[in-house]
């Protein structure tokens, strides 16, 4: 009897010892479910893919809403724009080529690209200073060639030719400045080492011995797995992208992937895909190349910064006019997630991060902070001032007799037409973005803008007839 009843014991206790963790595992996938729904359905984001891998295994998938408009259901193979998560393939392509011994960091860019003139300077930038954003060339420059819509099969090298002549605006290798500019001009190195185009390249030296493979490096390819464009944010609602793919953005923004897919690129970050690279290539590609400021270090497409906790992370973010993407590990803890969303707005994207840090302060068994509610401020005093330029306009044309203060609308409508004149010039200096990204990633602020400018022409113009015409009268 009494064994008997030792024997109950030791199962309870073994019940016990192994129930435990998987209620704590189930609570925690409810957890994460519960506080990704909230958020999405606040960001009003109609796609997106989550998955966490831990310890070698993915332990979480969550896949949310459709790729568009009577489109398909996301799933796991869902692919999603990756943005500058795209730098990090590139990096590793670099980090592959390096252990191959088919360049070295201190290569001078005038060894693979001679036609590229910079005023002298191509000779002093090196690989190193395109991996760490340290060429000197300004973010401005790179956008001024990202988000071009080039959908033909071009040759890297003669985007590349876009930035001949640019004045560089630090030394090489003496100030961190993020410009896809840079990855620009690894790709097109990539090209003429391997004598392949990029997209090629990517596939078979990289995508196809990770198995991924819902993962493309051009548009034929994005097509074939199924990609389909995001969302454009109007004033925080999602609007269907009409912007088309652009093969030249390849090697910085416009890779394309599935959560499972980049589910790879964690299993790698971790150690466990060296029978795909060399660990000595791992070891080179997780380096360490310059430190930003304090604990902050960027090396070959990867960022390396500390948690509060004062663990390290490893991580990259995306951005594209109509995605949003995450991409994260802690090695001492062996676990990370990739984050991919459909919609995008510059204004709106700081929230995302804030979703990264949800999730790990989950998995940590902690609170994560209230996603805050985005408000379209900007666009809102700028609709303030459309509607009231409308309504003054209004004015011009049916009072036009009423209005006697020459002098007054003189002053009116210089000061408009000199308003109307300065405002976008204006706009691009203080967001330090060509206008054909603020057209794309801010396309409400960018509309407004517009109808602005008009309002204030149109109406410069009335207050000088009605100035003139008290003159002649």
């Amino acid at each position: 009897m009494m064994k008997h009843t030792l024997l109950c014991l030791l199962l309870i206790a073994c019940c016990t010892l192994f129930s435990n963790p998987i209620q704590a595992e189930t609570k925690t996938e409810s957890r994460l479910t519960d506080y990704l729904e909230k958020y999405l359905k606040k960001e009003r984001i109609p796609g997106a893919s989550i998955s966490i891998v831990s310890k070698g295994k993915t332990v979480y998938e969550y896949a949310w809403g459709t790729t568009g408009e009577d489109e398909d259901n996301v799933t796991p193979k869902t692919p999603f724009a990756l943005g500058s998560i795209s730098k990090s393939f590139t990096g590793l392509a670099i980090a592959k080529l390096v252990d191959e011994k088919k360049l070295t960091l201190d290569d001078p860019i005038s060894n693979y690209l001679p036609s590229l003139q910079l005023n002298g300077a191509e000779s002093k930038i090196t690989i190193q200073h395109l991996l760490t954003h340290t060429s000197g060339i300004s973010s401005y420059d790179g956008l001024k060639i990202a988000d071009l819509g080039i959908e033909e099969q071009i040759e890297l090298k003669t985007i590349v030719q876009k930035l001949s002549s640019i004045s560089l605006t630090h030394d090489p290798g003496s100030v961190h400045q993020y410009s896809a500019a840079n990855y620009l001009i690894l790709g097109a190195i990539i090209e003429e080492i391997s004598a392949q185009k990029f997209a090629d390249y990517m596939e078979k030296q990289i995508f196809f011995p990770l198995q991924m493979t819902h993962t493309a490096a051009d548009v034929d390819m994005a097509n074939r797995t199924g990609y389909h464009t995001g969302y454009q944010s109007w004033f925080g609602f999602p609007a269907k992208s009409k912007l088309p793919y652009d093969n030249s953005g390849a090697p910085y923004s416009t890779l394309t992937s599935s959560a499972e897919d980049m589910s790879q690129l964690i299993l790698l970050l971790s150690g466990r895909r060296n029978d795909t690279f060399e660990t000595s290539v791992l070891n080179r590609y997780t380096e360490r190349l310059y430190e930003r400021k304090s604990e902050d270090y960027y090396g070959y497409g990867l960022r390396h910064t500390k948690l509060d906790s004062g663990k390290d992370i490893v991580w990259h973010s995306g951005s594209t006019p109509d995605a949003h993407a995450e991409l994260f590990y802690i090695p001492e803890e062996d676990w990370g997630a990739v984050i991919l969303t459909n919609k995008n707005h510059i204004l709106e994207e700081s929230s995302l991060p804030l979703l990264k840090q949800g999730i790990i302060d989950i998995m940590h068994g902690n609170e994560p902070e209230k996603i805050p509610s985005y408000f379209p401020t900007s666009q809102l005093i700028l609709g303030l001032i459309v509607t009231g330029l409308f309504r003054w306009t209004i004015i011009l044309i049916v009072k036009r007799k009423k209005l006697k203060k020459r002098k007054t609308m003189l002053m009116i409508g210089v000061l408009s037409l000199m308003i109307g004149a300065i405002l976008i010039p204006f706009l691009i200096y203080t967001m330090q973005s060509p206008w054909h990204s603020i057209s794309a990633f801010a396309p409400d602020i960018a509309f407004l803008t517009v109808i602005t400018v008009l309002l204030l022409a149109i109406s410069g113009m009335l207050c000088f007839l009605n100035y003139f015409r008290r003159a002649t009268n």
